[in-house]
């Protein structure tokens, strides 16, 4: 029985980590019902009762750059060349822009799910190494090679990233971790510690609830393979690379999706008939996001992508949300769920943060 007021939503996290759910295609009759239970219950992670419906709530301060829309932001003077370079040289192949649920994103983790505090040890200099952190051994990392996990204490606003992680039974280790200065829930600027462009792992990253409630309100995280390895422009902090050549886009670089509300229901008409519903509800909001807010590039990576919270975490509530995984002709969806909607043409760039 779940009671109101318990400031665990309760019932959510159970359809956050409940994998008993078929891994098929879901019914508009269960996205409902997931809107149900994510509206009637109590929460403290990120959520907030607005006349008796609960509401995700943005993390990170309305001034931070990745929080504003593009509307009214000035387009670069040299759009269209970091454009070129985007399409043509940031992924595997030229215009491949895909969405990522596991592996190279972040799955993330709750303080109050901490079976303890536990030590740990990182390789590098950390504000972290040899302190404790919460922790629940059923934790794991992200399974990509940078094994990267997100912790967050919504009592507090802390917010650990850790990357490269490991857990012995007794000790976490990472090859470099910190404790994000600040409060997430209020936080406008960078962190150098965390990623390549020095701003700290949960900004920018797609979450179910927000698709949820229909709205992404922030611009989406976007790793490349072509990074900049001369200068990096704001919101960016640090240069990730600088033996990387010069000539690549630099980190911080924010695009945006010049398109129209037809223009993307033209688009979804064009998506597979065996997408369901929920499917095309959630890519419209995706698409919409795009438009209003952009992206920012984040980090180096193989190929370009848009990071979404890891199903590590999440698997149920994207599976809801008709973003599961699934097969369709030589098309993997949601890996693939962009294609069609990206086009050269269609992108533009904004100029760096420090001029908004």
């Amino acid at each position: 029985m779940m009671t109101r007021g318990s400031g665990k939503n309760e019932m959510f996290e159970v359809l956050r980590f409940n994998d008993k759910l078929p891994s098929g295609r879901l019914s508009l009759v269960c996205l409902g019902f997931f809107l149900a239970a994510l509206s009637a219950c109590d929460s403290s992670n990120n959520t907030a009762q607005n006349g008796g419906v609960q509401t995700f709530v943005r993390p990170f301060g309305p001034e931070a750059p990745w929080n504003l829309p593009v509307v009214g932001l000035q387009r670069h003077p040299e759009s269209d060349q970091f454009v070129q370079r985007l399409w043509n040289e940031a992924s595997d192949r030229p215009g491949n822009f895909n969405l990522t649920f596991s592996g190279y994103t972040y799955p993330i983790y709750h303080a109050d799910q901490a079976t303890g505090m536990f030590p740990v040890e990182t390789n590098s200099d950390s504000n972290i190494d040899g302190t404790m952190i919460p922790w629940n051994p059923a934790w794991r990392p992200a399974t990509g090679s940078d094994a990267q996990v997100i912790i967050l204490d919504p009592e507090t606003g802390r917010e650990w990233d850790l990357f490269d992680t490991s857990f012995d039974g007794k000790t976490i280790r990472a090859t470099n971790g910190s404790l994000v200065p600040g409060d997430y829930r209020t936080k406008e600027d960078g962190h150098p510690p965390s990623r390549g462009a020095g701003i700290p792992y949960l900004a920018m990253l797609v979450r179910p609830e927000e698709i949820a409630q229909g709205n992404i309100q922030h611009a989406l995280s976007m790793p490349i393979r072509n990074t900049d390895g001369e200068f990096f422009v704001p919101p960016a902090t640090k240069l990730e690379f600088p033996d990387q050549p010069p000539g690549g886009i630099p980190e911080g670089m924010r695009f945006a999706l010049d398109v129209s509300d037809q223009e993307i229901d033209q688009w979804l008409a064009s998506l597979p008939d065996v997408l369901p519903e929920a499917s095309r509800e959630s890519a419209r909001i995706i698409a919409r996001a795009l438009r209003d807010y952009g992206w920012f590039i984040t980090d180096t990576s193989g190929s370009a992508h848009l990071q979404f919270e890891d199903r590590l975490t999440a698997q149920t509530p994207w599976l809801v949300l008709g973003l599961g995984e699934e097969d369709v002709g030589s098309k993997s969806y949601p890996q693939d769920l962009l294609d069609g909607l990206l086009q050269m043409e269609r992108i533009y760039t904004i100029v760096p943060s420090d001029q908004y």
